[in-house]
């Protein structure tokens, strides 16, 4: 004999799989709401990192937290790389501008490999609920002063809602 509780988890799991049988819902089962559909954008760019280091003039990071531990251990450090369209700083520099008043948010260690990978966390704008990652190779046009890497963007975004 099935206990009342038996039958409660019955009808729970089965109602579901009735509705749609009866189609009740007509067109609109199983989602009833509008979604915004999930966008995808590749983008294909070079970033120029003139490293907080003596003798570099155009420098665009900043030590701000110093740290006495040999291995750097605590160490942070404020940027603002430049991206460009080509392995030369002189080249076309984009940042992002085409989708004005956008971001993306990214995560992630440079490291000592040559190659690496950084993941998109979140976004604004264009970007808004972003995620999806970003490849990047040190380019062989780097010199001391403008460490370059190619950089191989994968985003995933929800375009903002319009009310």
């Amino acid at each position: 004999m099935a206990t009342p509780s038996h039958c409660l988890i019955f009808l729970f799991l089965c109602l579901p799989a009735v509705l749609v049988k009866a189609n009740i819902f007509g067109d609109i089962y199983p989602c009833p709401c509008k979604c915004s559909q999930e966008n995808e954008t590749s983008l294909h760019m070079y970033l120029h990192q003139f490293p907080a280091l003596p003798g570099v003039p155009n420098r665009n990071e900043y030590g701000v937290i110093n740290s006495t531990e040999p291995i750097g251990f605590g160490q942070m450090y404020v940027h603002d790389w430049l991206l460009t369209t080509g392995p030369s700083a002189n080249e076309n520099i984009v940042g992002l501008l085409y989708f004005a008043g956008s971001t993306i948010e990214v995560s992630g260690l440079l490291g000592v490999k040559p190659n690496g990978q950084w993941s998109i966390t979140g976004g604004t704008g264009t970007f808004a609920s972003a995620h999806g990652t970003i490849k990047f190779t040190n380019s062989q046009s780097s010199t001391a002063t403008d460490d370059i890497r190619e950089l191989d963007i994968h985003v995933f975004h929800t375009p903002e809602a319009v009310v």
